[in-house]
């Protein structure tokens, strides 16, 4: 019971070693502010701005002034995104801004009105598709889905498009019409060639299987897809590496060492894997383990990137217990 606790404390020392290492870089004393406006130009009241490094674990929301004015103070030298929604307009997105720690030029952002169905119908396939996938990364899972269905009744021929359309059903918590649509890609898949080894989409397909068992708590069948999808694409490391992340996330250590392990063996020289395994091993109390792979990773990651100071920091404790 002891040897439990001290693995709690030395994740939760971990976090926190972490958090309070990364709250501090990207702070300093720079001042970046802006309006946002609709497409006529008049200030928008009411919206929400958010900023998130893309170098730090720094985020910061504001919310525009009447006459559409936003900023944010305490910024020190960094890289971006900003985030612009409001309920009826389409979100916008800068998914990179250069911060100086100085002085930063004055942004202008602009809110489009969110399109309703009359005007997506009138949208060419190309546009409806990049208007889709837009939407699907902003997480407008349902708005994606009536974009990638116009579009799918504009071109039927690009059946694929029904990969899209499922990954918003899964998104949606609708398994079963997720699932409907990937069987019907597999189908013509299948007809087109009937060995799918090698086949991005069919892999992409049953990782998504895999994703929605694992939703429905349903393990095994989870493996089952997952498997298949790594077998028809093994050369994919980022397939590897994802699954692994979900079954980690899902306190399934030993499933997720399997999966980070098939990640490195196709690229070997990707740092990510390796300290993911290190957490693998300190949850299952092997600290040596744990050790030789915090070593691994500092070899492969920038000096200059916080996470090789807090490894550095992680095998100090983990050796002095």
């Amino acid at each position: 019971m002891k040897e439990v606790k001290i693995i709690i404390f030395l994740l939760f020392i971990v976090c926190l070693s972490s958090n309070l290492l990364l709250s501090q870089e990207g702070r300093g004393e720079a001042r970046l502010k802006g309006i946002v406006v609709d497409e006529m130009g008049n200030p928008i009241e009411g919206a929400k701005i958010e900023l998130i490094s893309l170098d730090y674990n720094l985020k910061m929301s504001y919310i525009s002034s009447k006459k559409g004015n936003w900023s944010f103070l305490g910024l020190g030298k960094t890289v971006v995104k900003i985030i612009s929604s409001k309920n009826g307009y389409m979100t916008t997105i800068i998914p990179e801004l250069s911060i100086s720690g100085i002085k930063n030029p004055m942004q202008r952002i602009v809110l489009k009105k969110a399109a309703n169905i009359e005007d997506i119908e009138k949208e060419n396939p190309k546009m409806l598709y990049l208007k889709g996938e837009e939407l699907y990364k902003q997480t407008e899972y349902r708005k994606a889905l009536i974009v990638f269905k116009e579009f799918l009744k504009k071109e039927p021929k690009l059946y694929k498009i029904r990969v899209n359309i499922g990954n918003c059903y899964i998104k949606l918590k609708e398994f079963e019409k997720a699932v409907a649509e990937f069987k019907l890609v597999l189908e013509k898949l299948k007809q087109e060639n009937s060995d799918l080894k090698g086949n991005k989409i069919a892999a992409s397909i049953y990782a998504s299987f895999g994703e929605l068992y694992m939703d429905k708590n349903e393990l095994e069948k989870a493996k089952e897809y997952f498997e298949k999808s790594i077998d028809i694409d093994p050369s994919s490391y980022t397939l590897s590496y994802n699954v692994a992340e979900i079954f980690f996330s899902s306190n399934k250590i030993d499933e997720a060492i399997k999966y980070y392990n098939l990640c490195i063996k196709v690229k070997p020289d990707w740092q990510k894997p390796y300290i993911k395994l290190a957490y693998c091993y300190i949850n299952k109390g092997e600290m040596k383990k744990a050790i030789n792979y915090l070593n691994e990773f500092i070899k492969l990651n920038p000096e200059t990137d916080p996470q090789t100071e807090v490894a550095k920091s992680l095998i100090k404790q983990l050796s002095e217990n």
